[in-house]
């Protein structure tokens, strides 16, 4: 079999591992807590609307996505395969070391004709930008939460600002350096972005972790008897945010499964109840998983799909 036919097999397989790491991760899931929320007071729009936000959330995903792989490589892929690449990735982080959907992401976009190192600089510049993204949403989310801290916050945000625009200037030195021996020098230095452009992405970026602290927020306020506040709003945000990155880094934790919800609920400990932010926390990583697993079957039919296409 050719490597060109052994591309689809291989992400197939990267996604029976992935829905392995799906299994897992609900059966380590504390599902039991769940028994303390208040379904009773759940207004029944609540779950189909968390739910939609969600899909809202892995649809703009994509079309970042498509947008950087178009900036980057230059390629006009579909929605539909970026939508594809983007659940690689998802699934991907189940399975030990967390790069095995980046790598089937290279698979899939070789189908492009995109070489594997312009996918392996797009990859890298998505997550030096969703980076940024969740740093713009920390402090602001700070700058409201902590009204005495104006200034130390202001500061921060220059710097983040700051540093984008160094990055704007220095991302084939960055490119290379982290990509190592995968990306060509000569390629890496075609690779630019405005300080514009890279803000930019960032904002998009940092709209992704907005939407996914404010489906948090609904989860929580919507379950238990708490007064709505800007505050507590932009603290769950902020918690959210941290947790996320918290669970991205740890890579021997499948999906960052309770390595985030440990980091969120430790944020947030000294605004809300601690029992009540788990109970929310398990409850929005069972609507992950619940998606996540969705992802590895579309991925599964769209794989295999190709599969048979280049087998013909």
């Amino acid at each position: 079999m050719s490597a060109g036919k052994m591309r689809p097999v291989w992400s197939i397989c990267l996604v029976f591992l992935a829905l392995t790491g799906v299994i897992f991760a609900v059966s380590a899931l504390p599902l039991d807590a769940l028994g303390e929320l208040r379904f009773e007071s759940v207004a029944p729009l609540v779950l189909p609307s968390v739910a939609l936000l969600h899909l809202v959330y892995l649809l703009l995903s994509a079309e970042v996505w498509r947008r950087m792989v178009r900036l980057v490589t230059g390629a006009r892929i579909a929605f539909s395969d970026a939508y594809l690449q983007m659940a690689a990735v998802a699934v991907g982080k189940y399975v030990p070391g967390k790069v095995w959907g980046f790598i089937a992401r290279v698979g899939q976009l070789r189908r492009e004709q995109v070489p594997a190192h312009l996918t392996v600089i797009g990859s890298l510049i998505e997550q030096i930008l969703v980076v940024a993204g969740g740093a713009i949403v920390i402090v602001v989310s700070s700058f409201l939460i902590f009204p005495g801290y104006h200034a130390v916050i202001g500061v921060l945000g220059i710097l983040i600002v700051a540093g984008l625009v160094f990055v704007s200037y220095n991302i084939p030195v960055i490119v290379r350096w982290l990509a190592r021996q995968a990306v060509p020098a000569e390629i890496a230095e075609d690779v630019r972005f405005g300080p514009l452009r890279l803000l930019m992405f960032s904002l998009a970026y940092a709209t992704l972790w907005l939407l996914s602290g404010v489906i948090l927020s609904i989860i929580y306020y919507s379950a238990f008897d708490e007064s709505v506040s800007i505050q507590g709003v932009a603290a769950i945000i902020l918690a959210n945010t941290i947790g996320f990155i918290a669970g991205f880094l740890a890579v021997f934790a499948p999906g960052g499964l309770g390595v985030r919800e440990a980091v969120t609920v430790l944020v947030l400990a000294p605004f809300l109840p601690v029992r009540e932010l788990i109970v929310a926390a398990v409850a929005l990583r069972a609507l992950i998983v619940l998606f996540d697993g969705i992802n590895a079957l579309i991925m599964l039919v769209g794989e295999s799909r190709h599969a048979l296409r280049n087998s013909d």
